[in-house]
């Protein structure tokens, strides 16, 4: 298991953020710390022939959509705009005005514009937004309609279609590290917000397409070759394909993975057990899978009182390098699971003390409860948890 952990976790990682700024098309994409905050912004714009399938929607799926504010006028044009992907792709967005709902859009003063990606959002804080839009853009038909329609295509799990391996953009970076600069971003994140490419298989096998509503606009003194896209206003017929592949007329999807989703995630109790020598961690949680059949490992991981992770020194309880515990298990489609609510003993991980370091930085340490899912091609995170502080106090 150890081995298929691609990523290395860190202190401040967890989900996956995008916005759309107001001078350029920006969807900021963070591995960001799990939804503990008012806010961590959410964004999925990564690609256009690209799309997360694991964070797909089911096949003809009443994805419900709740406004947060907004007059109802606003709410109306919105609903229109996003209701064009339906044309497409076979799922209907349907607003609701109470819990249950799927996506919850927030609108605010703060230009900036952003969604989480695809149904990643049924696994935050139900009282926290989901999608962000400019109250501004309704000054402005035209970027109205582009920016609402590129942000719910993030929210049904397409990403940034200038992030495809195919696309060849030669990238004119030292004079773009510059110009992000002067919005406070570095290298690090110049790098990871405009220059990362994701892995073939995001593509589904389509044809990079630089009229796609999902793209970048990139000026021509972007690129070292003069290449350029434009403001993009329309669904183009690539991402007509793309929708129409990911959520087919038929109602089976060709390429279907494992799907799981965490909800209600309250905390995880943690437990001193010095007959057993170490730390009984018990997540509370809810999971419900669709899709395929897969494998899903439920994992927990420790890190300092300064959120660095506390590398693991053995083979057994180590999860990417970290010290943490994990089980897996075998799921199919259509499980509604129900961890550690009854009876909150139910499902442990255990991890020996002999395998925490006893350092000043780790008299208290941080537990993140974490999951994978896995076709047997992919690992695929799909859930990080807030940290929860622990006094470890005598062993």
């Amino acid at each position: 298991m150890k081995n298929n952990f691609k990523l290395l976790v860190t202190g401040a990682i967890i989900g996956t953020l995008i916005y759309t700024g107001a001078h350029a098309q920006y969807c900021t994409t963070k591995e960001a710390k799990a939804r503990e905050s008012k806010l961590i912004k959410f964004d999925t714009t990564k690609g256009r022939g690209l799309a997360d399938n694991f964070f797909l929607w089911d096949v003809g799926q009443q994805i419900q959509v709740r406004f947060l504010n907004g007059t109802p006028e606003q709410q109306a044009k919105v609903m229109e705009l996003a209701k064009q992907w339906e044309q497409y792709a076979n799922i209907k967005f349907i607003q609701v005005f109470a819990e249950p709902s799927n996506i919850r859009v927030e609108f605010s003063d703060s230009d900036e514009n952003y969604s989480l990606l695809g149904s990643d959002a049924n696994q935050g804080d139900p009282t926290e937004h989901t999608m962000h839009l400019f109250s501004g853009l309704f000054n402005d038909p035209t970027r109205l309609k582009r920016t609402v329609v590129h942000e719910f295509g993030h929210a049904l799990g397409f990403m940034h279609e200038h992030s495809s391996p195919i696309t060849g953009i030669n990238w004119n970076k030292d004079t773009m590290y510059k110009f992000y600069a002067k919005y406070g971003w570095d290298e690090d994140m110049v790098n990871a917000q405009v220059f990362k490419v994701y892995e073939e298989r995001y593509t589904n096998g389509t044809k990079y397409d630089p009229k796609s509503i999902m793209h970048y606009p990139i000026p021509s003194w972007q690129t070292t070759n003069g290449f350029s896209v434009g403001w993009n206003t329309d669904i183009s017929e690539g991402d007509k394909q793309l929708a129409a592949l990911l959520y087919p007329a038929s109602g089976v999807r060709a390429t279907e993975v494992p799907r799981i989703s965490i909800l209600n995630y309250t905390t995880t109790k943690i437990k001193a057990d010095k007959t057993a020598g170490g730390l009984k961690l018990y997540p509370s949680f809810n999971i419900n899978t669709s899709g395929a059949t897969g494998d899903v490992y439920l994992c927990v991981l420790l890190f300092d009182k300064d959120g660095n992770a506390i590398m693991a020194t053995d083979e057994k309880y180590n999860v990417s390098g970290v010290v943490g515990a994990y089980k897996g298990f075998r799921m199919g489609p259509g499980k509604k699971i129900s961890v550690n609510k009854q009876n909150p003993e139910e499902f442990e991980l255990f991890i020996p003390f002999s395998n925490i370091p006893n350092t000043p930085n780790t008299s208290e340490i941080q537990v993140v409860f974490r999951t994978f899912v896995s076709d047997g091609k992919d690992l695929k995170s799909t859930f990080f948890s807030t940290p929860v502080s622990y006094q470890m106090g005598a062993r």
